[in-house]
């Protein structure tokens, strides 16, 4: 229970603008150029 007030507590004051929101890392996402070179590169060894 306390865990989960602490974390309603922590979500309202990201909303509010008194708490920071973390910065996520983007994620890189391939295309499928690039999948078609992976793979022919695995093909090849």
């Amino acid at each position: 229970m306390k865990k989960r007030l602490e974390a309603w507590m922590w979500q309202l004051g990201v909303a509010l603008g008194l708490i920071e929101a973390p910065r996520l890392q983007p994620i890189p996402v391939r295309s499928e150029e690039q999948r078609r070179l992976a793979e022919r590169r695995r093909l090849r060894k």
